[in-house]
C-alpha cells in the first residue's frame, strides 16, 4: 500500500510539473545562400571560361519549428528540414549538387532580438548529378555543428 500510494503522489506530482511547463511551437522557414566548402568539380566551357563548384555553396530552404517552454522565454530549441540546391551555369547540361539539411539548433535570446544557437546540422541525401558530362555520385551523409548568431527574422550561419 505504501508503494501505491508513493507511486501515486510521484504521479500527481510530475502531473502537476508537466502541467506548468506548456510548450509553445511556433512555425519557421529558412532560405538562404551559403558558400564556401571543398572543391567538387571544376567544369570547362566552350569559350574558356570555367566555374568551381564547391560543396558548401547553393540556395536552400526550410521548414520546420521553434519551440518554447513557457516559463523559460529565453531558451527555445529550432529544428528544420529542407533542401539545398547548387547548379552550374552550362546552357547545354543541368549538372546540380542536391542535399536534405536537417537541423536541430537550441538558441539563447538575449532579449527578444539577438539570439544565438548552437546545435548540428545532418546533410542526408547527397547527390552529384553528373548529366552525362561528368558521373553522378551518391555522397555518404554527414553531421557538423552549426552556429548561429541573429537578430530578428535574419541570421548568419557557419
Amino acid at each position: 500500500m505504501k508503494h501505491l500510494l508513493s507511486l501515486f503522489l510521484a504521479t500527481c506530482t510530475l502531473s502537476s510539473l508537466s502541467a506548468q511547463e506548456t510548450v509553445t511551437a511556433a512555425l519557421l522557414y529558412e532560405a538562404g545562400l551559403e558558400y564556401g566548402g571543398d572543391e567538387l568539380l571544376t567544369l570547362q566551357f566552350t569559350n574558356g571560361e570555367e566555374q568551381v563548384m564547391l560543396a558548401g555553396q547553393g540556395g536552400y530552404a526550410s521548414i520546420g519549428g521553434e519551440f518554447r517552454l513557457a516559463n523559460v522565454d529565453y531558451l527555445a530549441l529550432r529544428a528544420t528540414v529542407g533542401i539545398k540546391y547548387n547548379t552550374t551555369a552550362a546552357d547545354n547540361a543541368n549538372i546540380a549538387f542536391t542535399r536534405i539539411p536537417v537541423n536541430i539548433v537550441p538558441h539563447f535570446y538575449f532579449d527578444e532580438m539577438i539570439h544565438v544557437g548552437v546545435g548540428i546540422t545532418a546533410h542526408q541525401r547527397v547527390r552529384l548529378n553528373g548529366d552525362g558530362f561528368t558521373p553522378d555520385v551518391d555522397f555518404a551523409g554527414s553531421i557538423s555543428p552549426r552556429f548561429e548568431i541573429g537578430y530578428g527574422g535574419c541570421a548568419l550561419t557557419y
